[in-house]
């Protein structure tokens, strides 16, 4: 696991908004992690200012897959090394993330 150094979003948050352009950045950033994410079938489940990280190199990382979600896609590769793992999945009934940050049809 690689060790990010850097503040976490919500740390930088404490001092004030970030300028417009950082923000942009950032939120660009953790778009594009997303994005890639979803390509591979992980749902993040939990994306929260606590869960991103900033480098000090001007890097994005999003951080904490615990609660992430492997699903399917037609689209996606059958090739077992290209196959998310899936530890667990949801339970009818149970909240899975942080209130705050969730959104509102969960």
């Amino acid at each position: 696991m690689e060790q990010v150094e850097g503040d976490t979003l919500s740390d930088r948050l404490k001092n004030g908004p970030l300028p417009v352009d950082e923000a942009i950045e950032v939120a660009r950033q953790i778009a594009d992690a997303l994005a890639a994410d979803h390509e591979r079938g992980i749902i993040h489940r939990d994306l929260k200012p606590a869960n991103i990280k900033l480098t000090p190199g001007g890097t994005v990382k999003v951080l904490d897959f615990g609660l992430a979600k492997a699903v399917t896609s037609r689209t996606m590769a059958t090739e077992l090394s290209a196959m998310p793992t899936k530890v667990s999945g949801s339970v009818a009934g149970m909240v899975v993330g942080t209130a705050a940050y969730m959104s509102p049809e969960q």
